[in-house]
């Protein structure tokens, strides 16, 4: 079986920028085939990734690159998970899901009360991940000459809360 590592990282490093350059890719041709393009609240800058209390990690098996998230926070309490993605060759083994984990473990070690997450109709792979991690569906939103987007939220416990708190 191959070994999975999770890095934090740059979200500007190499691997990173492959891996990203590999994702816009995948996501522009899921959705050339659906016959729209990615909104604008779809993909964010890398830059987000380099603020207080985000993170980005790649995903590692045996030392290549196969996938990467990141978790920033846009308001308080609140998380958002962008970029989280796949290489195609990776699939399959629940390096996905391993990064959905660790992120949500970070944010809920953060003190962060809610995950967010958005993807568009057309990557339904995606949509079976978080629905059975436990994400909810909370706005479908059909953006004008773009994507049907699918935005999810998930309550988290935070650290004081496992246990029963003090």
């Amino acid at each position: 079986m191959s070994a999975l590592e999770l890095r934090a990282e740059s979200a500007g490093g190499p691997a990173s920028r492959a891996l990203l350059e590999e994702y816009v890719a995948f996501v522009h041709e899921r959705l050339a085939a659906a016959g729209v393009e990615p909104g604008p609240r779809f993909f964010v800058t890398e830059d987000v990734f380099d603020r207080p209390g985000a993170t980005w990690l790649v995903a590692y098996e045996d030392g290549r690159p196969v996938g990467c998230g990141g978790l920033w926070s846009p308001a308080p309490g609140a998380g958002e998970i962008k970029r989280l993605f796949v290489a195609g060759a990776a699939r399959g083994r629940g390096y996905g899901r391993a990064l959905l984990r660790d992120l949500e473990r970070r944010a809920a070690a953060a003190g962060l009360r809610e995950i967010r997450l958005l993807t568009a109709e057309a990557l339904g792979e995606a949509s079976a991940l978080y629905e059975a991690e436990g994400y909810v569906l909370v706005e479908r939103v059909t953006v004008p000459d773009g994507p049907v987007e699918l935005e999810f939220s998930k309550l988290l416990l935070v650290d004081d809360e496992v246990g029963g708190g003090s």
